[in-house]
């Protein structure tokens, strides 16, 4: 067994349900890992991501720019895929049926006969770097063809570390990761987030160049999704420059059509209003 399978086998050995297990993986992480097994790719400017939010019942619209954003009370943030606890930051995705599949838009209305959403593209105002942990075989598989070139640089990488220990556990490390972000959590099983939220925020801390993380989607790996860091969005290099409110009606079982789209009338950012 190789040292960076030896860490491996540790963190999975970190029981999840205990209190300290994110401290204990905190530790494994900090002290252990030589190197981040990172690639980075770029969101260039016009590039999009979408949110999407579910509207309650009491609301008829989602009305700042906030809301369409990162959670502004740390109180009511529980752990996700790429935040610990009370940590704020933006998730997005790269295309609507990406971000209305990321709120389990089918799992949340299984009992409804209408629902409504608001969904929110943010452009990007400066290039993005983003550390992005996706397999080139899942890249391949999905189709992903935005990030064939990076599948084939990952690619190209693993053939020159045959011959180096090293760097072949860096690989190792970067699959091993890839397959615990796209790791399928079930309602109830929240603790298994620990492990992607201690290594997301390594990254977060320690490759400063990164703005946030690039990662698939888990409910719908054809497209990916991203976590950026809070101050990217306070810094305005990505803006909400369109907002949409969509109402969908059930037909027959679980599927649903677009039944009506009101798309809002100004974005103003001086005053965060969304007026529709």
């Amino acid at each position: 067994m190789t040292e960076i399978e030896r860490i491996i086998q540790e963190i999975e050995n970190v029981d999840l349900k205990c209190e300290n297990a994110i401290s204990v993986i905190q530790t494994i992480v900090s002290t252990k890992l030589k190197q981040l097994p990172i690639f980075i790719s770029v969101l260039e400017l016009g590039e999009s991501l979408v949110r999407s939010r579910y509207l309650l019942d009491n609301e008829d619209y989602h009305r700042t720019i906030q809301d369409f954003s990162y959670n502004p009370n740390p109180a009511n943030i529980i752990i996700g895929r790429a935040n610990l606890e009370g940590q704020q930051i933006f998730y997005g995705s790269r295309y609507r049926v990406t971000s209305l599949a990321e709120v389990r838009f089918i799992y949340a209305n299984r009992e409804k006969e209408s629902a409504l959403y608001s969904l929110g593209r943010w452009d990007v105002k400066e290039k993005l770097q983003l550390a992005t942990i996706i397999t080139p075989e899942l890249i391949r598989k999905y189709n992903t063809k935005e990030l064939f070139g990076l599948a084939d640089f990952i690619e190209q990488t693993e053939k020159e570390t045959e011959n180096d220990p090293e760097l072949k556990g860096f690989i190792v490390l970067y699959k091993y990761l890839a397959h615990k972000y796209t790791e399928p959590i079930r309602e109830g099983e929240a603790y298994k987030y620990k492990i992607t939220a201690v290594f997301s925020n390594f990254i977060y801390s320690k490759l400063q160049i990164a703005d946030g993380i690039l990662f698939q989607s888990v409910q719908y790996p054809e497209n990916y999704n991203v976590s950026l860091k809070k101050e990217v969005i306070d810094q305005q290099k990505v803006q909400l420059t369109f907002a949409v409110r969509q109402k969908y009606v059930r037909t027959v079982g679980l599927n649903y059509f677009e039944d009506e789209s009101i798309q809002a009338k100004k974005i103003d950012y001086e005053s965060s209003i969304v007026t529709w």
